[in-house]
């Protein structure tokens, strides 16, 4: 059973400070798709019209490359050197589809190695081993394979006919695959499928057939990593983490409270690592069986997590870039306290939802952001153990509602307002 740490401090400027900062704010049109972490100071991400940001100083500074395909968006990028890298992405409407863009200079000059060569219209994933061997995948039952650094690449199908939702490896010749596929109305088989030859063979190593799949309701696996040949984390809907110990032969299967969608996930070693969790960030020490809250300034919905070492690191947030320069710890915290059980129910909402904790509070406040970290509503003066939270004008969305006594923190709860 895992069991959620709420770490709570008393919120003063002298004795708190985040433990992740904004280090570069990505708004539209220019929001960050994918972000990759090359060292302790080069970072790159990709947005939705092909350009290319990269710094070279942990994030202060930032440059820009225009690829040809302004009209697409990049879905995914990756660095196996530091002067090799690769991006991958498509469309579903504009000129080029399928798009694969490679850099051999650390990212100051981009070529195109194809697009239009497939059918679909994006390639969603992209890895690789070393600056000669990689995997690609997209909206359609294959993946393509090059091993001459994207000179050719070999259409490999996938013996479940399954689309592809991540790729990884874990030695130089295992790579595993996270798939789905249609069962039925509202029904899909979630798997992960294992190659020891590179592609050649595959055998699946894990299967959940989930039924009433809807768009929050559901347990597809989004991103999978491995720390060494043996241990190796992934993370999916409905709160899903797997954990496996013999290099992805077999899977543990839990879910984390409070059962969001994860699609993020970075160990440092086998025991300390990262995910994305209710729109922030969550910290383990003893391989996801506890997990702590993390400090993030300004809020935002965090989506992806790199590590560059143990302490330093970026997340990909809604609204921006993050860095954390201490491995996620808080400086300066005057004070602790365990958080209270609270819950909200119903949660999506249309209307109206109740906020219940266990304790009775005296003089409670409610603050509620959305997903930019804006303060979209306010309740204060609250006494007793239920808040009655009114929609009123709040568009349909994700929002974060802080509940608070005095100055301390209670709880971070996440809010899903629907027209449902």
């Amino acid at each position: 059973m895992k069991i959620i740490l709420f770490i709570i401090v008393i919120l003063s400027p002298l004795f708190l400070s985040a433990q992740w900062n904004i280090v570069r704010y990505t708004p539209s049109p220019n929001q960050a798709y994918a972000m990759t972490v090359v060292s302790n100071d080069s970072l790159f991400y990709v947005n939705g019209q092909g350009g290319i940001f990269s710094s070279i100083d942990g994030g202060q500074n930032w440059s820009y490359f225009q690829t040809i395909f302004n009209t697409s968006w990049f879905l995914d990028i990756d660095f196996p050197s530091k002067l090799v890298g690769y991006t991958c992405g498509g469309t579903n409407f504009g000129t080029h589809t399928n798009v694969i863009a490679k850099t051999i200079d650390g990212g100051a000059s981009w070529d195109s190695l194809t697009s239009n060569a497939y059918s679909g219209y994006n390639f969603e994933h992209i890895e690789f081993l070393n600056e000669d061997l990689g995997f690609v995948s997209g909206d359609i039952p294959f993946i393509l394979k090059t091993t001459d650094g994207g000179s050719s690449f070999t259409q490999i199908n996938l013996p479940t006919n399954s689309s592809v939702t991540n790729i990884s490896f874990n030695s130089v010749s295992n790579v595993i695959l996270s798939t789905f596929k249609y069962n039925g109305q509202n029904s899909k088989i979630y798997s992960m499928i294992r190659s020891t030859d590179l592609g050649t063979s595959w055998t699946e190593v894990y299967t959940d057939t989930m039924t009433g799949v809807s768009g929050l309701n559901r347990r597809r696996i989004n991103e999978m990593f491995f720390v060494d040949d043996n241990y190796g984390f992934a993370v999916g809907g409905n709160g899903l983490f797997l954990k496996t110990s013999d290099g992805g032969v077999s899977w543990v299967k839990s879910f984390i409270h409070p059962f969001n969608n994860l699609s993020g996930v970075h160990f440092i070693t086998k025991d300390i690592g990262y995910i994305n969790n209710a729109g922030g960030i969550y910290k383990t020490i003893d391989g996801g069986e506890n997990w702590t809250v993390q400090n993030i300034s300004p809020l935002s919905i965090i989506g992806k997590i790199n590590f560059a070492n143990d302490t330093i690191g970026y997340a990909l947030g809604g609204i921006g870039i993050y860095k954390t320069t201490n491995g996620g710890e808080t400086a300066g915290i005057k004070n602790l306290s365990n958080s209270f059980n609270t819950i909200i129910f119903p949660n999506p909402f249309s209307n109206q939802t109740t906020l219940e904790t266990e304790i009775a509070l005296k003089n409670g406040k409610v603050t509620i952001f959305n997903s930019y970290g804006q303060e979209v509503k306010k309740i204060e003066n609250i006494s007793g153990k239920q808040i009655t939270i009114f929609r009123d004008k709040l568009p349909s969305g994700i929002y974060f509602a802080h509940l608070s006594e005095g100055n301390e923190v209670i709880a971070v709860r996440k809010l899903i307002v629907s027209d449902e």
